[in-house]
């Protein structure tokens, strides 16, 4: 009989691989950065040290959600391999039946995949990114006066138990590193077989589900490769988990719609530190816009009336002579 620790473990080595390779990137001085308006940047830092918070916003409401549509045409892809599907319905069939029936799930929810997932956007960010950010990122987030939230990482990279959320780095190699990808579960549920059987059949299912959403939701074109984009991830179910992430209703540009938020405050008891502000927020990076010394001046003053130490050295303006 595992334990609930070995249950866990075995777990985690089996389905969820995807992207760890990638965690090596995140080294000291590298920073994650969230592009949004000047606006939305003001709220989190005026809201009380209760409320204050990160949106994970609903994937359909993205820039292109046809991201998603992406990462499932993958998959589908994938699963044209004679061999490759011919050793995914063995290993399957080798732990539980019906654990095949993930997939018939996931190609059933070729739309509610996009309804029921929340995403928090961030941007990996390291040397001249840290004072000028990305043009890409300037022309496509915030409107026309927009901001870089540039974030200290270790929150993020920290397991937790607080929040059903997981971070992903989001991948851009395209049909061949999809295949890699689907082929490395295969490899580990055939590995740890006999470990497997021992654990709830629909447990093994719902893992191997998870981890084929996870894969399509952090899969983007090759052509994205320059935003280096890393993925904090929500899937709201029918009956919320006991530590699903609060949510509230809020209108953005007069969109009425649902957000799950991460509050910004530590958990020692759920091993969520370095989320206060003080120790979370790194630089507020100003974009281009007409008046970027009264942005300064203004995100200054805010910092400063928030307790956040050292205001004046929080906020740096990029100084882009970008033309909308």
């Amino acid at each position: 009989m595992l334990t609930q620790d070995q249950i866990e473990a075995v777990l985690n080595d089996t389905f969820f691989r995807w992207g760890k390779d990638r965690e090596a990137e995140v080294t000291p001085g590298v920073k994650f950065a969230h592009y949004t308006s000047a606006q939305v940047a003001m709220d989190i830092i005026k809201a009380p040290d209760e409320d204050r918070c990160l949106w994970l916003r609903n994937a359909m409401l993205m820039n292109d959600f046809s991201e998603i549509e992406y990462g499932q045409q993958l998959l589908r892809l994938s699963l044209t391999n004679e061999q490759l599907r011919n050793r995914l319905i063995e290993a399957c069939n080798g732990i539980h039946e019906g654990i095949l029936g993930a997939f018939t799930m996931i190609d059933q929810e070729v739309y509610a995949i996009k309804r029921s997932t929340y995403l928090l956007s961030l941007a990996l960010h390291k040397g001249s990114e840290l004072h000028q950010g990305k043009l890409s990122m300037w022309r496509a987030y915030g409107g026309d006066t927009n901001v870089c939230i540039l974030l200290n990482p270790e929150v993020f990279m920290t397991p937790q138990t607080a929040y059903d959320a997981v971070i992903a780095p989001v991948d851009y190699g395209g049909p061949s590193k999809f295949v890699e990808g689907v082929a490395g579960i295969v490899d580990k549920m055939i590995a740890n077989r006999d470990a497997l059987r021992q654990i709830d059949s629909e447990t093994v299912k719902t893992n191997l589900k998870y981890a084929l959403d996870v894969m399509i939701l952090s899969t983007k074109h090759p052509g994205f490769e320059e935003e280096n984009e890393w993925r904090v991830i929500h899937r709201a179910q029918l009956t919320p988990a006991p530590n699903s992430p609060p949510s509230k209703i809020v209108s953005v540009n007069g969109i009425v719609q649902k957000v799950f938020y991460l509050p910004m405050k530590n958990m020692p008891e759920h091993d969520v530190a370095n989320a206060d502000i003080n120790t979370l927020l790194f630089k507020i990076l100003i974009g281009p816009t007409p008046n970027p010394d009264l942005v300064w001046e203004g995100f200054v003053t805010l910092l400063a009336e928030n307790g956040v130490q050292n205001p004046v050295d929080k906020v740096i303006t990029c100084n882009i002579p970008l033309r909308r």
